[in-house]
């Protein structure tokens, strides 16, 4: 059965005009971000994201300017921001160097007051064929994304394997899969196999799956993920597509893909990885989208911005959001 996806096409996105709204506070990236509204944590907007190994903390009075309040050198990639119970989950990959080659692996910190944080729980590391897959040595699990499935089960998407961008000199993930837990705490397991990979029948992921954040909209999955493609000019490139699925693991392409491909200016080259914050007000709602962009290929620079879909009246469906 095709999934009912919802009218989220490109059309539907506007760029807010103070983009870009975060630049790197060390070295030329600043990516991932996970946002919490005012009132899901106190009355400020807070942002977590990654760049060069640090987790940083930004806050905010009106989601558009942001100071940055901490930070954490953590030899991290990646982050995933959660409530649990009364406090907080950050997830991210830890970076470590393992006899030549650098492993990648999962790990959750948890904290009451996004300052204080316990020493980190390794969740998942790379050992399926797949995930080992790449042309270095980095060996990568990666762009965690929590969901709750039901009362006691919960899956932990992530990305595995790399593939190389040769007009960057970085690579990007290859593939996406889940494991399962009856916490978000673990343990995992693995399904052991991709959901998402490489396609050369999609021109926006022919290189590879790059990540996702998945939420859940009524009895479907809705996933956005940042494909990995080359275009038509040869160029490495990832651009924000939608993706659906009704068990969230067969899953299809939105039609009217990409919803926010790169462009010019700071979003030049690449679009990166989200969050999407679901606002209701005064009988309509909108969609807050945060991700990250970069501006070039070797040289480029790697920002956070926003993009906003407007709806004249309250989602026909609830979400349940990624946590």
């Amino acid at each position: 059965m095709a999934v009912n996806f919802p009218d989220w096409g490109p059309e539907r996105w506007k760029d807010l005009p103070e983009n870009p709204l975060i630049s790197p506070p060390h070295g030329d990236v600043v990516g991932d971000p996970q946002v919490l509204l005012p009132g899901e944590h106190d009355d400020m907007w807070h942002m977590f994201a990654h760049g060069k190994g640090y987790i940083y903390h930004f806050v905010s009075t009106d989601g558009v300017r942001w100071e940055l309040a901490g930070e954490w050198n953590w030899e991290a990639s990646p982050c995933f921001l959660m409530r649990w119970e009364e406090g907080w989950l950050l997830f991210y990959g830890r970076v470590e160097g393992i006899g030549g080659t650098a492993v990648v692996s999962i790990v959750v910190r948890t904290s009451e007051d996004l300052v204080n944080w316990s020493d980190p729980a390794e969740l998942l590391r790379p050992e399926l064929d797949w995930e080992l897959e790449g042309p270095s040595r980095w060996r990568e699990v990666r762009n965690p994304c929590v969901v709750r499935i039901s009362a006691g089960s919960f899956r932990l998407y992530y990305s595995g394997g790399t593939v190389l961008l040769e007009d960057t000199g970085y690579e990007e993930p290859k593939y996406i899969s889940f494991a399962t837990a009856p916490s978000p705490l673990g343990p995992y397991n693995k399904l052991g196999y991709p959901v998402i990979g490489p396609s050369l029948d999609v021109p926006y992921r022919n290189l590879g799956a790059g990540a996702i954040k998945v939420y859940r909209r009524g009895d479907i999955y809705i996933g956005f993920n940042n494909g990995i493609y080359r275009d038509e000019e040869g160029r490495s490139r990832s651009a924000i597509c939608l993706v659906g699925s009704e068990d969230g693991i067969r899953w299809e392409d939105a039609p009217f893909n990409p919803i926010i491909p790169p462009t010019k200016s700071w979003k030049g080259a690449f679009v990166y990885q989200l969050d999407a914050k679901f606002v209701k007000e005064d009988g309509k709602e909108k969609i807050l989208l945060y991700y990250n962009a970069r501006d070039g290929w070797r040289e480029g620079i790697e920002r956070i911005g926003c993009s906003i879909a407007r709806f004249a009246r309250i989602l026909s469906q609830n979400f349940g959001g990624t946590g």
